[in-house]
């Protein structure tokens, strides 16, 4: 009889799970990715949505994207920046002018700003991205519904003590129509955080949204940039 109860109260709970998951309407990029603070909520296929990319080239295409294939805990960087517990990185496995292992997508997990470098700081509980000279860095949400979603968040500059910015977009790729743009902005150096809001998004199962930053004009200096991004499936 104990056996048997057992049983059915298992069977409640994955069908309990299950109900969950296919109801879910809403994928919040921070959220998900700090969920328990490790690398089993920060991996590629993040709560079997998201995905960590980077590119060689500049053209928006996904045929050119891969996925960023080395996870360090703490980030690595150069010489003079400093990454704590707590602050996870996928990032490039070959080094970028034989310095840094960018492009990179990171979380800082810590209940504190850090300041890597001391130049400038990350804020707590918070995503964030580097690109390349040569690349893209991009975060990619594969869509597990059919049908529409609002697309919101932001870009900020979190290092402005050089270069000249970032350019960052949001794209959408589908096979008949290729890549189309559903927002983009440039952040000067010094610039203030840049929200979109994208409406009613038609999409399909399987079909991917991509949150790309660009280091503008190939100059990645201080190209540290934070980003957050909700979806919400539309009513």
């Amino acid at each position: 009889m104990k056996r048997t109860i057992k049983l059915i109260s298992l069977s409640i709970t994955v069908c309990a799970l299950a109900a969950t998951a296919t109801a879910q309407t809403t994928w919040k990029l921070s959220k998900d990715l700090l969920a328990t603070n490790n690398q089993i909520s920060f991996s590629q296929g993040a709560n079997g949505v998201w995905f960590f990319l980077q590119s060689d080239f500049f053209v928006h295409h996904p045929i050119t994207y891969k996925l960023l294939s080395a996870y360090y805990m703490p980030c690595v960087s150069d010489s003079i920046s400093h990454f704590v517990d707590g602050m996870a990185c996928w990032q490039n496995p070959n080094l970028e002018r034989n310095i840094y292992r960018i492009p990179l997508v990171g979380m800082n997990a810590t209940y504190a700003s850090q300041s890597p470098n001391g130049a400038f700081e990350i804020p707590k509980r918070s995503v964030f991205m580097h690109p390349s000279t040569s690349g893209l860095a991009i975060i990619g949400w594969k869509s597990p519904i059919t049908g529409s979603v609002d697309v919101a968040g932001f870009f900020s500059h979190l290092d402005q003590s050089c270069g000249n910015g970032v350019i960052w977009y949001v794209d959408i790729w589908a096979a008949a129509g290729g890549n189309r743009q559903l927002a983009t902005g440039t952040i000067p150096n010094g610039g203030p955080p840049q929200t979109f809001s994208v409406p009613v998004v038609s999409i399909g199962a399987g079909q991917l949204l991509y949150f790309v930053v660009d280091p503008n004009a190939a100059n990645d200096f201080c190209d540290t940039t934070g980003v957050d991004v909700t979806i919400s499936q539309s009513n």
